[in-house]
């Protein structure tokens, strides 16, 4: 098999991202030209095929970069998806599939009903989280109606947290969260995989408190085959604070 120049460039690049030797930025096209001894239009050619690979991304006037690997922690401090992602540089659009009141007992497991169940009807946001238009997560928020009066008139496009924090002053200082597979017996599950492209998942459900009062609850069915959960533990410690 004949090797190219260009595919030269390519491996030499790849192994310097993953020996760590360029970790953020990679050198500029005249410096890779320099290094492999090639020409300019042979370097461009090569990082074009790295960045469509998803190892590298451009950006017009400041160099080329080393992409970072998604990857989710629902056990992290960051109780928002988009703060959590940002953390590896990663930028989440949200597109809006349902919102509306509901009766609790709508609720989707006794986990969640169970604490909405006095409730007279919470409202209801369906959501797909994107990453780079690939699908994250399929998520449904409910919002307990006496804690954020007028919430149906809200943008919910953006952070849900930093909705209730910036609009009603709410932020949790307990939340319980309970993991889930789902069943694919069950048509709501299958049809949530079909959503997600993948039934390599899995589902979260978590309930905010404020003052031992819930006042928001969350179920996210995350895709693990692309964005892998990833979870550090310190053993010996004994913490405090939101999980």
């Amino acid at each position: 098999m004949t090797t190219t120049v260009s595919s030269t460039i390519q491996e030499g690049i790849r192994q310097r991202i993953h020996s760590g030797e360029w970790k953020d930025r990679i050198p500029s096209e005249p410096d890779l030209a320099r290094l492999f001894r090639a020409s300019r239009e042979t370097v461009r050619k090569a990082l074009a095929v790295l960045e469509a690979e998803g190892l590298i991304y451009r950006m017009h006037g400041q160099g080329t970069f080393v992409e970072s690997s998604p990857s989710f922690n629902p056990l992290s401090g960051a109780l928002s998806v988009t703060e959590e992602l940002a953390r590896s540089h990663v930028s989440v659009s949200n597109k809006v599939l349902a919102q509306g009141w509901i009766s609790p007992e709508a609720l989707p497991s006794p986990f969640l009903h169970g604490f909405f169940k006095a409730e007279r009807q919470v409202f209801l946001v369906r959501r797909l989280r994107l990453v780079k238009d690939k699908t994250l997560a399929v998520e449904e928020s409910y919002f307990l109606e006496r804690a954020v009066p007028g919430v149906e008139g809200s943008d919910f496009t953006g952070s849900l947290h930093s909705l209730m924090h910036n609009s009603y002053g709410l932020s949790p200082d307990r939340v319980q969260n309970r993991f889930l597979a789902l069943d694919f017996r069950r048509k709501p599950d299958r049809e949530i995989a079909l959503l997600l492209g993948t039934r390599q998942t899995l589902r979260v459900e978590r309930v905010l408190f404020r003052k031992r009062s819930a006042y928001y609850a969350v179920g996210f069915t995350l895709r693990t085959d692309i964005y892998p959960l990833e979870f550090i533990q310190l053993p010996g410690r004994s913490g405090g604070g939101v999980l």
